[in-house]
């Protein structure tokens, strides 16, 4: 059997992490599967059981990228046979008559607030969530069979598309001790807060900001909060910038993963996002032990809900956000917990396999 794996979209994130752990599940598969992953940078290896293909100019632009997945990627698809397309971003392959099984993880299309064409710092999101959340809708139905990460995502797809409970498998996302470079957790008495995410509008990053303006007006400044920005990469990230002067936060820039953890294991973890899948930081710092204040939404309670050392806030809610951040540097308690050492549920792969 020949499978090709589809993900020109991954180059970091959430994305990234899929077509990673995905890759290093087929490497550890034992079967005659011939496996192919079409990618858009060097960042995977070919080995003995499979072939590794960089398609560079599906990142160049977006007329680039239109042309090869609706012209050059079928007839490439067509000549080498495959028997079973994968597509991890979030749609089939277009123009495709082979049986394929779809990743949705994109969640734009459920998001709370909707972004307008007419902002200058929405546009883009506003393009994605009237355009190709719009695409994803009208084609997913071409899938075989589609898997998510949460039961919010599968339970919201069904209302979205039409498709029936059987249409969609939810495979949670699992972290595997052996993979991540967990750090025992030393943040109990903690002053400082992490927010590792990219500066898109939707991870909430103002309403951090105002809650911290609170917070000084009332004399508390005796803490540090901490984004993963660089402060001059952008205008929106310019701005962050500006809204956050004379406010105890820093713009560290982008970090690397194993760095990450050193942060996860001595801070209280700042989730405000109102728009995930699942919230990978808020997984990873539960496997860590550590302490959390989330965004009351669907895709937090599904992955802290009975975690003790989490607390959730309205994420559109500035005091609110700042009274817990108040509670959290005044009160210390934290619960010993027993992390996920173990993989319980079946990886994406598996599910698949089984599935074919």
């Amino acid at each position: 059997m020949k499978i090709l794996v589809y993900n020109v979209a991954a180059e970091d994130g959430g994305g990234l992490f899929v077509l990673k752990n995905f890759y290093e599940d087929v490497k550890r598969l034992n079967s005659d599967i011939e496996w192919t992953f079409f990618i858009s940078a060097d960042i995977l290896e070919s080995t003995d059981r499979i072939k590794i293909e960089v398609f560079k100019e599906t990142k160049e632009s977006w007329l680039k990228r239109w042309v090869f997945e609706n012209y050059k990627l079928p007839k490439i698809i067509e000549s080498e046979n495959f028997d079973i397309v994968i597509s991890l971003q979030n749609m089939p392959v277009k123009k495709c008559d082979k049986p394929q099984l779809v990743y949705l993880h994109q969640s734009l299309q459920y998001c709370p607030k909707k972004f307008s064409m007419l902002k200058s710092e929405e546009r883009g999101l506003a393009i994605r969530q009237k355009l190709i959340c719009g695409l994803i809708k009208k084609n997913i139905k071409k899938a075989k069979h589609v898997f998510v990460q949460t039961e919010w995502i599968k339970s919201a797809t069904m209302d979205w598309v039409g498709f029936s409970k059987d249409d969609i498998t939810v495979v949670p996302v699992t972290l595997d001790i052996n993979r991540v470079p967990v750090k025992p957790y030393v943040g109990q008495n903690s002053r400082e807060f992490f927010y590792p995410a990219r500066a898109e509008i939707y991870k909430n990053h103002k309403t951090v900001i105002e809650a911290c303006k609170i917070l000084k007006r009332k004399g508390i400044d005796d803490f540090r909060v901490i984004f993963s920005i660089n402060s001059d990469a952008g205008v929106y990230e310019q701005k962050l910038s500006e809204l956050s002067a004379g406010l105890p936060i820093d713009f560290i820039g982008n970090v690397e993963y194993e760095k990450i953890w050193d942060y996860y294991s001595r801070t209280i973890l700042l989730f405000p996002s109102y728009l995930e899948t699942c919230g990978l930081p808020m997984l990873e710092v539960k496997m860590a032990k550590g302490r959390i204040l989330a965004s009351d939404t669907p895709f937090s309670h599904e992955a802290l809900d009975g975690y003790a050392n989490a607390d959730f806030f309205e994420y559109d809610n500035a005091e609110q956000l700042a009274q817990k951040m108040e509670k959290m540097l005044a009160d210390s308690t934290y619960y010993e917990v027993n992390s996920e050492t173990t993989r319980e549920e079946q990886s994406l792969l598996e599910k698949m396999i089984e599935f074919i």
